[in-house]
């Protein structure tokens, strides 16, 4: 099936069911705890990036696989209902959809148990899709690593700018790597590829793929970039009384990828980007607290330079 709006962003990757569970503190092994709040959501890096580009106004579409079991409905669902097209999101017949129990302490910290489940993304369509639908950027994250190296490949012939989100290191993704314009990382991802534990000298090492822009995100601690001049910078992470940190990183991809289309240079790309993930903490899951773009503005205004 093929997608007939102008889209400016497709992704291309995870879509999940999140049950949220968020307690005081975690309890010790074989004992029990009881939950305060239980909340079930659409997550998935990926699709969760699209949401929050979906309330920035901006337009979407979802390349990727369910199964065809109640998970996979509800993850359909929560995406079209945020604006999402979906037109390309398949169910995949006897797959099990991902899905994510996710247990939030009452500092906001999470821990996060998956199953991927078995769907596999079909890119076979999208040449067509990239071309119809006039798409600016390809978001990937790498999980299904042939089917986001034949698309990155594809988006790459056709001068679409690719981001990836890359949270672990997995076999085989330093192939997709040369074929990403924009890296935008996890502190954990950047250790374990380039050898390094501090964030700012793995930089050069990622860089070194040939990416135009190179960002680590480490939490509270902020991000630290480097741009296609060589410059690097830090962005500090915005202060705020946190309640869940479960798809911060989601969000600032999100964010970031705005700020391409605004055609931003990275430091405000990445200050941008920032503020969309500081404002998703404000409420248990991923998706929640997503803000509009007014949100940010406001946000972006009280802390001026």
């Amino acid at each position: 099936m093929t997608i007939k709006a102008q889209i400016d962003v497709v992704g291309l990757g995870q879509c999940s069911l999140d049950i949220l569970g968020q307690l005081d503190s975690y309890p010790e092994l074989d004992q029990k705890a009881e939950l305060s709040a239980l909340l079930l959501q659409g997550g998935g890096p990926v699709a969760t990036a699209l949401v929050t580009l979906a309330r920035l106004g901006v337009s979407v579409a979802m390349v990727g696989a369910v199964g065809d079991d109640n998970f996979g409905q509800q993850i359909q669902d929560g995406l079209i209902a945020e604006g999402v097209d979906c037109t390309s999101l398949t169910k995949d017949p006897g797959c099990r959809s991902q899905a994510a129990f996710i247990a939030v302490d009452g500092q906001g910290r999470r821990n996060i148990f998956w199953h991927r489940g078995n769907a596999v993304p079909d890119v076979t369509d999208l040449s067509e899709i990239l071309l119809s639908s006039a798409v600016k950027v390809l978001h990937l994250d790498g999980l299904h690593l042939m089917p986001a190296i034949t698309a990155a490949k594809i988006a790459r012939s056709l001068n679409v700018v690719t981001v990836l989100d890359a949270g672990t290191m997995r076999p085989g993704l330093e192939r997709l790597l040369p074929l990403i314009d924009h890296l935008v990382v996890s502190e954990n991802f950047a250790r374990q590829i380039s050898g390094r534990d501090d964030p700012q000298a793995s930089l050069s090492f990622l860089a070194g793929y040939g990416a135009a822009g190179v960002t680590v995100t480490c939490g509270k601690s902020g991000s630290v970039s480097i741009d296609n001049t060589g410059s690097v910078f830090c962005q500090q992470a915005f202060a705020m009384d946190v309640v869940d940190t479960t798809g911060c990183g989601d969000v600032f991809h999100g964010g970031y990828i705005y700020g391409l289309l605004q055609s931003w240079d990275m430091r405000q790309t990445v200050r941008f980007a920032a503020a969309c993930a500081a404002l998703k903490t404000r409420a248990l899951g991923g998706r929640t607290a997503i803000p509009d773009l007014p949100a940010v503005e406001a946000l972006l205004r009280t802390h001026a330079d």
